[in-house]
């Protein structure tokens, strides 16, 4: 086998790697978005803005809102070898996350733009998900009224 064969070889592999292992970050980033979608369901808006920031549109309707954020992503993949030349793979996409908001509550999410990855529904919404998810998982008791029973100025 020759050296221009060798080389070859190795940049199929490792190409055939990278898309493998960018595919399964993708899946990955899709299973985020979809877990994203139903963790919003139930929020209050102030809930909502405190974990995704705050909405780049806003559209008011008679007791409900419309509120929605955009997000960017872009992944690439990038070989150089010594002999020949380089290249390399671009992906990228952008979602719009829109919440329906009735009496303040969130009750519907979609995903909008080109947010698909390679076999990864809605995986380019991911990355404001993510962030989102990290902070809702930190907060302790989400959404659970205050037990009236238990009131710290009570003494028994």
């Amino acid at each position: 086998m020759e050296i221009d064969d060798l080389i070859k070889t190795s940049i199929l592999r490792l190409l055939c790697f990278g898309l493998l292992a960018l595919g399964g970050c993708a899946v990955q980033d899709s299973r985020v978005a979809q877990h994203g979608k139903t963790q919003l369901l139930g929020l209050k808006e102030v809930d909502l803005v405190s974990c995704l920031g705050g909405p780049d549109q806003r559209l008011n309707f008679p007791g409900t809102d419309v509120l929605t954020w955009y997000a960017t992503s872009s992944s690439s993949l990038g070989f150089t070898p010594p002999v020949v030349g380089g290249f390399s793979i671009n992906n990228g996409g952008y979602c719009h996350v829109t919440v329906r908001l009735d009496a303040g509550i969130a009750t519907h999410v979609i995903y909008s733009g080109e947010k698909n990855g390679t076999m990864a529904p809605d995986a380019y919404c991911a990355p404001i998900m993510r962030s989102c998810l990290a902070e809702l998982s930190s907060r302790p008791h989400q959404n659970v009224p205050p037990d009236p029973d238990r009131h710290p100025e009570k003494t028994r």
